[in-house]
């Protein structure tokens, strides 16, 4: 009898522990959900800073290539759209009247909430405020909302897919 029991529950056994592992499986480890939760951050952060310095390029990297970004009045869809609309951003900072005292303005990005639904994709909420006032000060709230974004990760890397800023 110990004989025919062996067997089956080596075999059971087996099937038990490939069971087990491919539920594992599915989700990634712990690690990798925090250098990806970290990449996703820096992303938001880069966005941010890349908008506020105009930096057309920088702004256009965060984006994937069939982005879409809606805000007031606005419905982008793919970097080519994006990149026309900072660039005019950019064109019209750059051609306006010059003052005794250049405006500043930074994004302030608050929380961040990231939740994923698979290896790849990820729902990003945060608040963001942009502080704005001439050099030297002083500064105040000039706008504020929030981003509800898609992020994909595509070739290693995190990318806006689609941002939302709500009315």
């Amino acid at each position: 009898m110990l004989r025919l029991f062996k067997p089956t529950l080596l075999a059971l056994l087996a099937v038990v522990t490939a069971l087990v592992q491919s539920v594992f499986a599915a989700e990634p480890a712990a690690s990798t959900r925090a250098e990806d939760t970290v990449a996703i951050q820096q992303l938001i952060v880069k966005y941010a800073h890349s908008y506020d310095a105009l930096d057309v390029e920088g702004y256009v990297s965060v984006f994937a290539d069939d982005a879409s970004f809606k805000f007031v009045g606005n419905d982008l869809h793919g970097k080519d759209a994006i990149r026309k609309f900072i660039t005019a951003a950019k064109e019209r900072k750059d051609s306006a009247p010059a003052t005794d005292k250049p405006t500043k303005s930074f994004h302030s990005i608050t929380n961040t909430l990231i939740e994923f639904t698979s290896a790849t994709e990820a729902h990003h909420r945060s608040y963001w405020q942009i502080i704005s006032g001439p050099a030297g000060g002083p500064f105040t709230v000039s706008n504020a909302g929030t981003y509800d974004d898609i992020v994909v990760k595509r070739n290693g890397k995190w990318l806006i897919q689609s941002r939302t800023i709500p009315q």
